[in-house]
């Protein structure tokens, strides 16, 4: 009677663990020895694997009886991020030869083969740290950027803000990047743990980089991360492989290390010198349009010149036209809504069309001033100071003379800044229904006004460019306070 009685038990082990495949595979493995030691298996099920069907929780406990915090924050951090976790199983596929071959499928997908490429932004379960973003690059060693290790799948991941320092990392702990606010969304325990770590300035750095990367497309994305130190292997993307690049193991792989390890795979210690390079590329982001454009709204946002969903920015970037979306709160414009096109109007880059996004009425004054006064950058406010100026004088041009911030004003024409003696002329046009239909004047304006570099619309707001965007920022800055002078002038008559 001893082997049914242990078929029995065995049926009841096999149920409970039904949930865990891989764990219900093992113990069975464990146990195909048991007809031949029946005694032996009769007093292990019979005592221990009922005491552990009856107290399951023990398994997450220490000896001490106290959950593990670290077990317990990393199951709440899988839970709390739900679908946007894009969890990645590895499910085996019978075949007919009884082999099984792994596929990576997405859950939330139905199935769907979830790839990633290179360039792709991310962000991966390392190390101590629960999350942390980097980039898909190829490995220089092997020039592949997936590979399977044991026969799971893994990408080759560069970790932003930390010296370039690269790793295998498994698919199932990786996640497509988003931005700080939505990775932190309800995730309490991740903004818990992230407040607490010695490591929080560090990983906000590497945040705010990784979100000036995502607004870029790839390629300006892979040459910006790298700036001069990008190898061969990931300098285009034209000769690299997409997702379905084959999965193979090279014969020498590169020594694995953790994130917060202090070698780099190659064996060197290169963090001075690469510390220097990073914080040079995160200036070098910094002046990207992608992320100047929305900063340069918030501050014109704050100074009261960009009220409701009024006034837009355009930079030129490497003969790209970069322009700020309309009817949109301008102090919380992201990097990746804006737009960009080429000098003869062509989109290059659009918003993800979810966002339902149009590009500034202003485009075509941006485009004329491009074109006509070969502009660096394109400033439109609606500056109540303008307003005011225009209802106090009727003509078609304001004259400042005598005031000290005229030495801040470029003259188109001379190619010099004014003297604070010279007289500065602004022309007025008057404001029309819709942008586009004041092109007409606005080029009449700059053509009967060779120095200026401005144009105010009347009852409307203002026009200021410049060779680039600091001096397109410090001539507005540089005409608000001559008109505020001006205003004082006219209505003390002085």
């Amino acid at each position: 009677m001893a082997l049914p009685i242990l078929n029995i038990r065995l049926d009841l082990y096999a149920k409970f663990h039904a949930s865990s495949r891989s764990q219900h595979q093992l113990h069975l493995r464990r146990l195909a020895g048991l007809p031949r030691i029946v005694g032996t298996a009769r007093f292990f099920i019979s005592g221990f694997m009922i005491k552990e069907m009856a107290n399951t929780e023990d398994l997450k406990k220490s000896r001490y009886g106290r959950v593990s915090n670290k077990r317990k924050f990393n199951e709440e951090l899988d839970l709390s991020l739900g679908e946007s976790y894009n969890t990645i199983n590895l499910i085996l596929n019978k075949k007919s030869n009884g082999k099984s071959s792994p596929t990576v499928l997405n859950n939330s997908n139905n199935g769907k083969r979830n790839g990633f490429s290179i360039g792709d932004m991310v962000w991966a379960k390392t190390g101590k740290y629960p999350l942390w973003p980097g980039i898909v690059i190829v490995d220089p060693v092997t020039n592949k950027f997936t590979k399977n290790n044991n026969m799971v799948p893994m990408l080759h991941i560069y970790y932003c803000n930390d010296a370039h320092r690269r790793n295998w990392i498994k698919i199932k702990q990786i996640i497509k990047f988003s931005s700080k606010n939505e990775i932190l969304a309800g995730n309490q325990k991740l903004a818990a743990q992230i407040s607490r770590s010695k490591l929080k300035f560090k990983w906000n750095q590497a945040v705010e980089e990784a979100e000036c990367l995502a607004a870029m497309n790839k390629d300006q994305r892979i040459s910006s991360f790298f700036a001069d130190n990008i190898s061969d292997a990931n300098s285009t993307l034209a000769d690299k492989a997409g997702p379905s690049t084959e999965q193979t193991t090279p014969n020498q792989q590169p020594t694995e290390t953790n994130y917060n390890g202090d070698r780099l795979l190659d064996g060197t210690n290169h963090e001075e010198k690469m510390l220097i390079e990073n914080d040079s590329k995160k200036e070098d982001l910094k002046n990207h349009p992608r992320y100047l454009i929305p900063e340069l709204c918030r501050q014109l946002y704050s100074k009261g010149l960009v009220t409701g969903t009024g006034g837009g920015i355009s930079i030129k970037y490497n003969d790209q036209i970069f322009i700020a979306p309309s009817g949109v709160q301008k102090e919380r414009i992201q990097p990746d809504e804006l737009f960009v096109q080429n000098l003869d109007g062509e989109d290059i880059i659009v918003p993800p069309s979810e966002k339902n996004l149009s590009k500034s009425q202003c485009t075509p004054i941006f485009m004329c001033s491009y074109h006509e006064r070969n502009a660096g950058a394109v400033i439109h406010v609606h500056s109540s100071k303008v307003v005011k100026l225009c209802l106090l004088n009727p003509e078609n041009e304001v004259k400042i003379t005598g005031l000290e911030m005229i030495k801040g004003i470029f003259n188109e024409q001379t190619k010099k800044f004014y003297d604070n003696d010279e007289e500065l002329i602004i022309p007025i046009i008057e404001n029309s229904k819709y942008e586009k239909d004041l092109v007409d004047t606005f080029k009449m304006a700059l053509t009967k006004y060779p120095s200026t570099s401005a144009v105010l619309v009347r009852n409307h707001g203002m026009y200021v460019w410049g060779s680039d965007w600091i001096l397109a920022k410090t001539q507005l800055e540089c005409y608000e306070a001559l008109f505020k002078d001006t205003i004082f002038k006219k209505l003390n008559k002085v």
